[in-house]
């Protein structure tokens, strides 16, 4: 049997206040027309709701168990409006980012755990992945927002909105006490010798190592180790004399991580790093938010090196 909610909510109030003079009062209508969803839904239900020469009010126990759910139905609706006036506000709803793993790893991670401290209400899905995936996913209405390198993307293409976050450059890595790292005026000969740490095939990264190594003049580098997780490729930099080529922003600038940067300028141009969204899907404010707390954050983490 299907129950206007309405009149559950009304019941509730009923019951709360004790006479039908008050609760007229307090939801903003007539005695009459109380007393006529009363009749209604007890004719309905086949039972009464009160009984009767009581004053005040007093509920049957079938009277007194719809009231509780009418009560319930209140809280739903309360809680509802709520949610959505705070999602109108951005401090509620889902927000799924995309980025490449080493991005992840370091910037996002760190914008995120400032942005969900003033919003409780959120829940951020990020989501690690290379270009292409993260394309894919962003046609598919799978993630809000790419965060990453846009080298690749179309600025024609109207479709996407691309917004320049700032400008990288890729750098030789090693641990922090690495005996190339220590050197002061470093040569290709100084690299011949070294073991690497190699990248995803689907990684921008792994052609870029290759393409500044072989301009560097390094033949045939070594591959040891390669791997999708931006974690292991860091843990196992800092445990042995590997190197790698990463973007800068990989690294913590306090060298906290026990990472450093080798004294040698690859011949590579700077590579945007952008915010793409789908230029059809409307923006919502918490992805607007989001969007001008991350630009904060690159900010006040590179100052000056941003365009």
């Amino acid at each position: 049997m299907l129950i206007d909610p309405r009149h559950l909510e009304q019941l509730a109030v009923i019951v709360e206040n004790g006479t039908l003079q008050l609760a007229a009062k307090k939801i903003g209508t007539s005695q009459p027309a109380l007393s006529r969803m009363i009749r209604t839904l007890e004719a309905r239900i086949g039972m009464p709701l009160f009984e009767r020469s009581t004053r005040p009010l007093t509920p049957t126990d079938i009277g007194f168990e719809l009231s509780q759910q009418g009560q319930a139905v209140r809280s739903a609706r309360l809680r509802a409006a709520e949610v959505i006036d705070l999602g109108a506000e951005g401090f509620a709803g889902v927000l799924k980012i995309g980025a490449p793993p080493f991005l992840c790893k370091s910037l996002m991670s760190e914008a995120i755990a400032g942005f969900l401290s003033a919003r409780s209400n959120i829940r951020i899905d990020l989501i690690p992945d290379y270009h292409a995936g993260l394309m894919e996913r962003i046609y598919l209405n799978q993630i809000d927002v790419i965060v990453g390198p846009s080298k690749f993307v179309d600025r024609g293409d109207s479709d996407l909105i691309v917004d320049l976050l700032f400008s990288d450059a890729n750098v030789i890595v090693g641990r922090i006490a690495h005996p190339v790292i220590s050197l002061p005026n470093p040569v290709t000969a100084d690299f011949a010798e070294v073991i690497w740490v190699g990248h995803s095939e689907r990684s921008i990264l792994r052609t870029d190592m290759e393409d500044a190594l072989r301009q560097m003049g390094v033949k045939s580098p070594r591959i040891a180790f390669q791997s999708e997780s931006a974690g292991a490729v860091l843990a196992l930099l800092r445990e042995t004399d590997f190197m790698t080529v990463l973007p800068s922003y990989a690294l913590r600038p306090d060298g906290s991580d026990g990472l450093s940067v080798a004294k040698m300028s690859l011949p590579k141009e700077t590579q945007d790093v952008s915010m793409i969204t789908l230029a059809q899907r409307a923006e919502t404010k918490l992805v607007s938010d989001f969007k001008a707390h991350l630009r904060d954050r690159v900010s006040a983490r590179f100052g000056n090196v941003l365009l």
